[in-house]
């Protein structure tokens, strides 16, 4: 395994501002002692545990937007932490960076999750869209990552769309806000339309940044883009349960992401995305012969991949487990 070496070149436009006056402001606060990973995993916790409240409401009320607000703030802030901490006690490590950016995958999803239901937009097409779209930009991130073994995050990032979410949400807690984002519309056009045609294009200019700088279009990326694509509309067109659907967009990605990532810290083989969802592609051509229930293919299709997922996992913190620290010594 090569020498550690975080390479970043973040050129957010909010970032500089708000690590200057809120970030390291706030960060006076958290000991010395606190290795950086408990605050990643803090964040990880926040965000997690108001997904799993959300699922089980029914038609979100005033509280719970209020519980929404506070758990993406707590996440944002939290997710900046553990690189302050990282860089002032001198323990980045490539067990940190996974921990921090893969987690950052699932939490994207989630914040998105919870971003429709607050808004009670129906979790269908556009809803996979969006999900789609933000893997896909999450994807060539790390995929150029592993080529150039450099990391690179645009002017306007997931950190510009996540603080676009909370100034929504904020202003959702006046009946003003509510009439504005909930009831009003542009050219005919919903208002959360027009948020989702400006995400995609925001995928589409984070793609062709990348493409620009490797000077290719990796094969690996056509042939993820291509199968995942498909995969977004065959849970659309046969109508699978969001939580079936939102689970196998996810695991598809992550797989991908999560190889990209070991191919660049571990040294690990070239990724390549997964194979599995073509058996997955198969129990849908025999379906048309026997007629079983098809949700059940999908749900298998999930599980499976999400167990290959945290086995990888495991694999990847047993061999940097070194890099664990339960406590900075000054």
């Amino acid at each position: 395994m090569s020498p550690y070496q975080y390479r970043c070149i973040d050129e957010s436009i909010l970032l500089p501002f708000l690590k200057k006056y809120v970030f390291s402001v706030l960060h006076r606060c958290i000991p010395y002692g606190v290795p950086a990973n408990y605050l990643t995993l803090v964040s990880i916790i926040v965000i997690w545990s108001c997904f799993l409240y959300l699922i089980g409401v029914n038609t979100p009320d005033d509280a719970d937007i209020i519980i929404v607000f506070f758990a993406i703030t707590i996440y944002v802030i939290f997710d900046h932490f553990d690189g302050l901490q990282a860089k002032k006690t001198g323990t980045g490590s490539p067990l940190g960076e996974i921990l921090d950016h893969y987690s950052d995958v699932f939490n994207g999803s989630i914040i998105l999750y919870l971003f429709f239901r607050i808004l009670q937009i129906e979790l269908g097409w556009i809803f996979y869209l969006v999900i789609w779209a933000n893997l896909v930009a999450f994807t060539v991130t790390y995929l150029e990552q592993s080529i150039r073994k450099e990391l690179y995050f645009g002017k306007i990032g997931s950190l510009e769309g996540v603080l676009l979410i909370l100034f929504i949400l904020g202003s959702l807690m006046t009946s003003q806000g509510k009439y504005f984002w909930l009831k009003n519309k542009l050219f005919d056009i919903p208002l959360h339309v027009l948020l989702v045609i400006g995400l995609i294009l925001g995928v589409i200019f984070t793609v062709a940044g990348s493409i620009r700088r490797l000077q290719h279009i990796p094969k690996t990326f056509i042939h993820y883009f291509i199968t995942g694509a498909f995969l977004c509309f065959i849970c659309f067109y046969y109508q699978i349960n969001w939580y079936i659907s939102f689970l196998v967009i996810n695991v598809y990605s992550a797989d991908l992401i999560l190889k990209s990532m070991k191919f660049h810290l571990l040294d690990a083989e070239i990724p390549k995305p997964d194979l599995i969802v073509y058996m997955l592609f198969l129990f849908l051509i025999f379906q048309h012969i026997f007629e079983y229930e098809i949700q059940i293919g999908f749900l298998v299709y999930g599980l499976a991949v999400t167990t290959k997922v945290l086995w990888e996992i495991c694999q990847i913190f047993y061999k940097l487990r070194t890099y664990w620290i339960w406590w900075n010594m000054h």
